[in-house]
């Protein structure tokens, strides 16, 4: 049955609904269906499974987000920091877990006001081991050599059996990152948490991907699709020519229209397989996360303003989703006998 349900959950974190001129159009259907064709089951079926199947109370789990570069995005976007709220939300109370987020250091005071908006309270390193029901955040250094040596320290410091990335870019064949239009940015202007997620791999540690363009963190798993599918796929726009298509990959990779909204398929699928409905964020918290991450300086991806919008849809449609999501989970979890 979660499977089923998973199905639908996934159809409905897939609605495309760009603007002329803005994100690719048409591509999010396709990203999705070779996602499908690598992994099999629906993916936020997935990626619930596999968490509850990896983790048990008291556990860490390394959250990572935060992406965009000054000047546009001086402190990152809306979408990456609600998703990775609402999974932190998800994992500390339908499984125990304990979530520590990292990101750039520009993007991390959005990533905390969500994370505090979603019911999740950022504290200190000593009182995150000492109680439940907060979250740790770390500063995740610029460039290669800084984050190699960072992905090596948190994995010995925080032990966590999973890693998971919400929009967070991850490199070319050639090294660099970029937008999905194809600009180029260099490593140090970003944390490399391909590192970590590297790492985690090598070391048997689940991973999981959640991105809406290929050029996020995990779409690795479908390099070549992606270089197929995308405009700037094959070749970018920056003097590298590699394509925004990233290498890195992660063990389940979530394919969505909008990354946050993966996030929260994921969650709502936890709900539903754990039989918790609390474990999805209600429409009042949703609006919360929305609003303290934009007053904390994020913007809209693509009107790069502070407006309450996600990757240019706005708030009213992140409310509409979270309704939707919700009713699928509590049918989900009803019964009703029919005579006739």
């Amino acid at each position: 049955m979660p499977e089923i349900i998973g199905e639908y959950v996934d159809r409905l974190v897939n609605l495309e609904m760009r603007v002329q001129g803005g994100l690719p159009r048409g591509v999010t259907h396709k990203l999705y269906e070779a996602a499908r064709k690598k992994q099999g089951p629906p993916l936020t079926f997935l990626a619930a499974q596999k968490l509850i199947d990896a983790l048990k109370p008291g556990d860490n789990v390394i959250i990572a987000t935060g992406a965009g570069v000054p000047p546009w995005l001086p402190k990152g976007e809306t979408d990456g920091p609600l998703g990775a709220a609402s999974l932190a939300r998800a994992l500390d109370i339908g499984l125990g877990v304990k979530p520590i987020v990292v990101g750039e250091e520009r993007t991390m005071a959005p990533t905390e006001a969500s994370f505090e908006a979603a019911g999740v309270t950022i504290v200190d390193e000593k009182m995150f081991n000492e109680r439940s029901h907060v979250a740790l955040a770390i500063p995740y250094p610029l460039g290669e050599s800084a984050g190699e040596a960072t992905a090596h320290e948190l994995m010995e410091r925080f032990k966590p059996k999973a890693v998971i990335t919400v929009e967070k870019h991850g490199p070319s064949a050639s090294g660099m990152y970029h937008s999905i239009m194809g600009v180029g940015r260099s490593p140090d202007l970003v944390a490399n948490v391909k590192f970590l997620t590297d790492l985690a791999q090598e070391q048997d540690i689940l991973t999981i991907g959640i991105g809406d363009g290929g050029n996020e963190i995990g779409f690795g798993l479908i390099y070549d699709d992606v270089r197929r599918i995308q405009a700037y796929g094959p070749k970018c726009q920056c003097p590298c020519g590699a394509g925004v298509a990233t290498v890195s990959k992660a063990d389940v990779l979530v394919a969505t229209a909008v990354s946050n909204w993966g996030a929260y398929g994921i969650s709502a699928m936890l709900a539903l397989m754990l039989e918790n409905r609390r474990v999805l964020q209600d429409t009042e918290t949703e609006y919360r996360m929305l609003d303290a991450c934009i007053r904390a300086g994020a913007m809209d991806g693509l009107y790069t303003s502070q407006v309450m919008y996600v990757d240019g849809t706005s708030s009213a449609v992140q409310a509409a989703l979270i309704t939707i999501l919700h009713h699928i989970v509590d049918n989900g979890l009803s019964q009703q006998p029919r005579h006739w």
